[in-house]
């Protein structure tokens, strides 16, 4: 029988998977209280991933409205098509809460890798609908794996800056929409019936289709490594940039693979000298290693890595 193609996209993203969760892990508690005195630079942060939402789920739906989509494309985006899942209305909510309209409020600087993603999703969604696939997988299944304990740690951080007048009924912070789901078991059931259709339409996609989901999912996750990065770097608080700018993780503007390029720039030129592959573990055991020394500057630093569903 053969694997759902959610597994081969596993498979084929693994090393990129660690050094993105690197990356992000580090960032976050600087977006947070008590490192930050506001909610704002995380909110600011999120700001640049709506688009990305945003592009991918309107191409979705206007597939699945399209006449134009051939009977065996069609049976796949039905069959994986679950609109509780979609996560941009609700990013877009989070938003509006945590960055009301203000002529003193901060404001976010634009990062082209961003702009460069959305229009890429756009076409590529629109040439190969099937990439789809891709896309939901990567981007819902991180709320169910590591997003669960981003979100912990954001209802802490959050919980900081702003007063309890702005939580919720159920004595949550209110913001925080875009990781939570209806119901009583708060999207875990989505997460089950999703991986099913997933498991389903895998058996009708071609050996074409599924390499090209594949192909896709690994850029998506370069994409997001640059996009972390420079959503860092365009932090309006230039010290706060500086700050995250000066970490083991740093990633070149032409990272195009999982190497989570690691300083003193001499590691670059031994990376040359071993086979390949060795370099890949070397880089990442070496990024756990540095993750795992406290920090003065960073209170309560997260874990190193997160656990991919």
């Amino acid at each position: 029988m053969a694997s759902s193609v959610g597994e081969d996209i596993n498979r084929a993203t693994k090393l990129y998977h660690t050094t993105l969760n690197q990356l992000i892990l580090h960032f976050l508690p600087f977006a947070l209280p008590p490192n930050t005195s506001s909610h704002h630079l995380y909110a600011l942060g999120v700001t640049h991933f709506l688009p990305i939402y945003a592009a991918f789920e309107s191409s979705f739906r206007s597939q699945l409205r399209s006449a134009a989509l051939s009977p065996h494309l069609a049976d796949i985006l039905h069959g994986l098509h679950l609109p509780d899942l979609e996560r941009a209305k609700a990013l877009q909510d989070d938003i509006n809460f945590l960055l009301p309209p203000s002529p003193r409020a901060p404001t976010s600087n634009k990062v082209p890798r961003g702009d460069a993603f959305q229009r890429h999703i756009e076409v590529s969604l629109a040439q190969k609908p099937h990439l789809v696939v891709a896309y939901t997988w990567i981007f819902y299944m991180a709320l169910f794996s590591g997003g669960r304990y981003i979100r912990s740690k954001l209802r802490a951080g959050l919980s900081q800056s702003m007063s309890s007048a702005s939580s919720t009924a159920q004595n949550k912070p209110s913001g925080l929409a875009f990781w939570e789901f209806p119901g009583e078991r708060d999207g875990e059931d989505l997460k089950l019936e999703y991986k099913r259709r997933v498991a389903a339409v895998s058996t009708q996609l071609t050996d074409k289709e599924r390499a090209d989901i594949v192909e896709e999912s690994i850029y998506i996750m370069v994409s997001l490594t640059g996009l972390v990065r420079e959503v860092a770097e365009a932090a309006p608080n230039r010290a706060t940039a500086l700050a995250l700018g000066a970490t083991a993780y740093h990633i070149s503007p032409d990272f195009q693979g999982p190497i989570a390029r690691i300083r003193p720039p001499w590691l670059l030129l031994v990376r040359h000298l071993f086979p390949f592959g060795i370099m890949e573990i070397l880089s990442t055991t070496l990024g756990f290693i540095a993750s795992s020394v406290p920090r003065q500057d960073v209170v309560n630093p997260l874990p190193v890595q997160l656990r991919a569903e």
